[in-house]
């Protein structure tokens, strides 16, 4: 089998199967058309026929090294492990699906990572942020006081909020279901302020759409002005503008409210292994992160109230 086929069937299985972001799609994709155009300048048959077997772990070795050594770009080490790990899950999927036998990238190490704690924004201010007339009483200000609501509420991911559609919340039980990486389904129970947050905004946006006569999506729950289901670019602006009323941080992405969500459920005492459910986590050790956050927390109140820190 060649590359280019390879990737194509790598491609159709991340979609297919995986269930993956547009993002993610794209970044797995640039990573292996980033390794054909490498071995395609190496090669003596300058032709799209690369064929696997012709493909070592020396030559991925040297591929790698690329960025590693690039100092005019300077790829972070984050940049090179994603690489890495791009090119050990399209030799697992060949192997798994019995496409191809050998597996060069085995050996790869990943680089060392800084440990680079997710930003969490304080419990305080995020409730004094949704308790307060900071957002506007029409239809656009209550579906981005119910986005806010519900991405603190529930922690669920962006594209999971985007796709989320009404026939999967239950506002007797207050819980939502979404389908996570993986295709995977999940139950998250959801708080009655949310609840009712989605609900008072749904009512009036079937109400606004009627009345102006435009074509909307009715079965998602979050739509842009245009009708259609809200897009990343959008969901990324509305919690930017809200975070930005109560934090400096330069990164305020829905992410943060998913971070904020596992930190203060761990503050509180919640087990991390219902937190690691909630967020949809495949292992524990990824939700381990926010075990740090909650630890660095208590340190901070320790030196700053003990007599003897």
């Amino acid at each position: 089998m060649n590359l280019i086929h390879a990737i194509d069937k790598f491609s159709s299985y991340l979609i297919n199967e995986k269930n993956y972001s547009k993002h993610t799609l794209m970044n797995y994709i640039k990573d292996l058309n980033d390794l054909y155009s490498f071995l395609a300048k190496t090669v003596e048959e300058k032709s799209p026929k690369i064929e696997l077997k012709y493909i070592d772990e020396a030559a991925l070795k040297s591929f790698i090294a690329g960025f590693v050594l690039n100092k005019e770009l300077k790829y972070s080490k984050r940049t090179i492990s994603r690489k890495i790990s791009t090119l050990k899950s399209f030799y697992k999927f060949l192997n798994r699906k019995n496409l191809y036998a050998e597996n060069p990238s085995r050996n790869l190490i990943f680089p060392k990572l800084n440990k680079n704690l997710p930003y969490v924004l304080e419990e305080s201010s995020l409730t004094g942020l949704l308790n307060s007339n900071i957002f506007n009483h029409d239809i656009w200000g209550e579906r981005d006081r119910a986005v806010i609501e519900l991405l603190y509420s529930s922690g669920i991911r962006l594209n999971e909020l985007i796709e989320l559609t009404i026939d999967k919340i239950d506002f007797d039980n207050l819980t939502i279901r979404v389908k996570g990486k993986g295709r995977k389904e999940r139950i998250i129970p959801i708080g009655i302020v949310s609840a009712g947050a989605i609900s008072s905004y749904i009512e009036k946006r079937d109400k606004y759409f009627d009345e102006k006569g435009v074509v909307y999506d009715n079965g998602v729950i979050f739509n842009a002005k245009n009708g259609k289901k809200l897009y990343p670019a959008l969901l990324n602006r509305i919690t930017n503008k809200y975070i930005s009323k109560i934090s400096e941080i330069k990164k305020k992405s829905p992410h943060i409210l998913r971070h904020s969500f596992a930190t203060h459920l761990l503050n509180h005492g919640a087990d991390i292994r219902a937190v690691k459910d909630l967020l949809g986590h495949s292992s524990l050790s990824t939700t381990q992160v926010y075990t740090h956050v909650s630890a660095d927390r208590l340190k901070k109140i320790y030196q700053k109230a003990h007599p003897k820190a």
